[in-house]
């Protein structure tokens, strides 16, 4: 079984982005990690941590959701450059 992300929840934190990955890796479990990336830009950050994925040979079409505060957005045009990084 190939490692597949379930979902990503990206916010910004003390000026800088973090994207938060929740995957189920090759056994099955379910898994999260933390990436903090050196920018304000959130879609930047999603591709950066997409192609970091791609190269351990995860892969998927997860939901992609904005965190502001408590709320969990959803953002469509943020999950398509997610997807465009991990699917390339």
């Amino acid at each position: 079984m190939k490692p597949r992300v379930d979902q990503v929840l990206v916010w910004l934190e003390q000026g800088r982005a973090v994207v938060q990955v929740e995957y189920f890796d090759h056994l099955g479990r379910l898994c999260r990690e933390r990436f903090y990336r050196p920018t304000r830009e959130v879609g930047q950050a999603l591709e950066e941590v997409a192609g970091v994925l791609a190269q351990r040979g995860m892969q998927g079409r997860p939901r992609v959701r904005r965190k502001q505060g408590t709320r969990l957005l959803s953002a469509p045009e943020l999950e398509q450059r997610f997807w465009a990084g991990l699917n390339r």
